[in-house]
């Protein structure tokens, strides 16, 4: 089964997106922020990473430059789900090294297609 992290500072937002993966047969682990984020990938098998931008403690931004600054870690994709529509924010999260961009909301089926892009 694949594993995927929802990062979100919204319970709401991890929710919805947890429902959508379940019913497709991924297993979710949810961290509220960057810091749960790193946490929870050292200490589980994680396959994909969903992550919001803008979060308290630690942003999406952040997050990816912390991951990917760790060789062990450079396989796992990383897709971007906010809000934020701003092409400088999008530049900068692509090139610190997330795998797509993505703006919410973003229907259910779409959110599927995109994580199988990923899939080896």
């Amino acid at each position: 089964m694949i594993n995927v992290l929802i990062v979100d500072d919204s319970r709401v937002v991890r929710k919805l997106i947890r429902n959508v993966l379940e019913k497709n047969d991924f297993n979710c682990l949810e961290a509220e922020n960057g810091i749960d984020a790193l946490e929870k990938l050292v200490l589980n098998d994680i396959d994909i990473i969903m992550a919001d931008l803008n979060m308290p403690k630690m942003s999406g931004y952040e997050l990816i430059k912390s991951i990917r600054s760790n060789d062990i870690y450079n396989d796992i994709p990383i897709l971007m789900l906010t809000t934020e529509t701003n092409e400088q924010d999008k530049k900068n999260c692509l090139e610190a090294g997330a795998n797509v961009y993505l703006a919410k909301p973003l229907p259910p089926a779409e959110m599927v297609e995109e994580i199988k892009k990923f899939l080896k």
